[in-house]
């Protein structure tokens, strides 16, 4: 088991997590379960949540600065707006 890991390495981790999220998110409306739907929204809830858990465990160990955690989950956050957004225009 590994000791110490990189800034690096916990920002391409992360980065890749919010990704895998937006993917499952993605996933999710195509398959026609929009954003009204109480399984989309337990998904995007539950995802949302842990990835931002992540975020602060990588910002309480130094390893993730505030502004590059907030923007990491901002940038999710994004994404899931925009998914509501379009099934509200009917998309």
């Amino acid at each position: 088991m590994r000791e110490s890991v990189s800034k690096e390495e916990v920002l391409i981790f992360l980065t890749k997590e919010a990704e895998e999220i937006q993917d499952l998110l993605d996933k999710q409306q195509n398959l026609l379960c929009l954003s009204q739907c109480p399984a989309f929204e337990e998904v995007a809830d539950t995802q949302l949540y842990g990835f931002s858990k992540e975020v602060h465990l990588a910002q309480a160990c130094g390893l993730v600065s505030e502004k590059e955690g907030q923007e990491l989950v901002k940038n999710l956050e994004n994404v899931l707006s925009a998914i509501y957004a379009a099934a509200g225009e009917g998309k």
